[in-house]
């Protein structure tokens, strides 16, 4: 069936395989960053209680689940790249359909285009186009063999000194919540003992 479908329908498709695979690869980073979260906090709780070789595993985790999720955050920066260069190339070859439909009818009307050297320019331009859409294809192809394999990512990314940042970083936010959850609730006693005098 595939043998049978138009230009524009294999088009079609494979901007909708694009966006698929872009839609993946977000849902992919956002589940990583979760998984981050939720490791550092895990983290926090082992240095709170002195659970140090949890302290040592859930480290290593974190820079294995950081490192992915950076190499993701490349891969789909490199896929929307060479989608946005693909539509580029794609309007390009438009206006050079278009430059020559107004070229013949300029000729027609006036007869003295050089057909041979318009001809030879738009089969350049289009066997450049052509030329740059497959090799879009080839390496969103070759992007989709590697992008989970266990090589995708390198650990050494995240360093143990970003990682000590991250779980005290999460410590002092967690504490800045308790101390404004403090506030609040003082504040609240404030107001409702000045209400009761009046």
């Amino acid at each position: 069936m595939g043998l049978f479908k138009s230009k524009a329908e294999r088009k079609l498709e494979r901007d909708m395989e694009i966006r698929k695979g872009i839609n993946a690869c977000k849902r992919s980073i956002r589940e990583l960053q979760r998984h981050e979260r939720d490791y550092i906090k895990k983290a926090r709780r082992a240095k709170e209680i002195g659970a140090e070789d949890q302290l040592r595993f859930l480290k290593k985790t974190i820079r294995q689940t950081a490192a992915q999720r950076r190499a993701l955050e490349r891969q789909l920066l490199a896929i929307e790249t060479a989608a946005q260069r693909k539509n580029q190339m794609e309007m390009q070859g438009q206006f050079a359909r278009s430059l020559a439909t107004i070229s013949k009818s300029i000729a027609e009307v006036f007869n003295d285009v050089n057909w041979v050297e318009v001809q030879k320019n738009f089969e350049k331009a289009m066997l450049q186009a052509e030329t740059f859409e497959e090799q879009a294809e080839l390496f969103l192809e070759a992007s989709q063999q590697t992008m989970f394999t266990d090589k995708a990512y390198d650990e050494e990314l995240v360093s143990d000194d970003e990682i000590d940042r991250m779980i005290e970083d999460q410590a002092a936010k967690e504490e800045l919540r308790e101390l404004d959850r403090k506030i609040e609730a003082g504040l609240g006693e404030i107001e409702r003992e000045l209400k009761q005098r009046e």
